[in-house]
């Protein structure tokens, strides 16, 4: 007679691939990830406006914003703030990936991961070569009646804006910590 783990084990892997959920191409057709990236070019559009200002963003527009990447983004602003001669928070324009904008910035591509959209965003330097490839992937969800940003991610790195924000308020706690001892 057979192990029990001779029958489980295949299973389990039949399972997971049958459970696997890759990434699916945008199919230009497809009104969910119209919609997203309608969304999202209209938000790089005001972003740009409004001289790719964080602060302005979030302040003007909130609602925007999934709660935990504007909870994340707003606790790094202020600890930034209270810190004024070192760097404590990201040193990076989120949405932009990078320090100095590359404007205006157009959807190079989407794609739909489950209840996830995800939308590349390419700058388009006037005063520079073609970029190969998209400077930043927004991750956006729909909740209510709207979409909102729930993270960001580069293509060259291999944590997100969240993953990002969660090792710098560590960083920041682990220092005040060492600074009461």
């Amino acid at each position: 007679m057979r192990s029990p783990r001779f029958y489980v084990l295949p299973l389990l892997a039949l399972a997971a691939v049958a459970c696997h959920r890759p990434e699916q191409p945008a199919d230009k057709n497809d009104p969910t990830v119209k919609s997203a990236t309608v969304f999202t070019q209209t938000f790089y559009d005001w972003y740009r406006l409004h001289d790719d200002r964080l602060e302005t963003a979030l302040a003007q527009r909130p609602e925007l914003f999934g709660a935990t990447l504007l909870t994340a983004l707003r606790t790094d602003i202020e600890a930034q703030a209270k810190n004024p001669q070192e760097i404590v928070g990201i040193d990076w324009d989120p949405f932009t990936n990078s320090q100095d904008p590359c404007d205006p910035y157009q959807v190079a591509s989407a794609s739909r991961r489950g209840d996830t959209v995800l939308v590349a965003m390419r700058g388009m330097c006037t005063d520079a070569a073609p970029r190969p490839g998209p400077d930043v992937i927004a991750r956006l969800q729909h909740r209510d009646s709207s979409w909102v940003f729930v993270d960001f991610t580069s293509p060259s790195d291999s944590l997100s804006l969240l993953g990002h924000l969660t090792l710098l308020q560590k960083d920041r706690k682990d220092a005040a910590a060492r600074h009461r001892q």
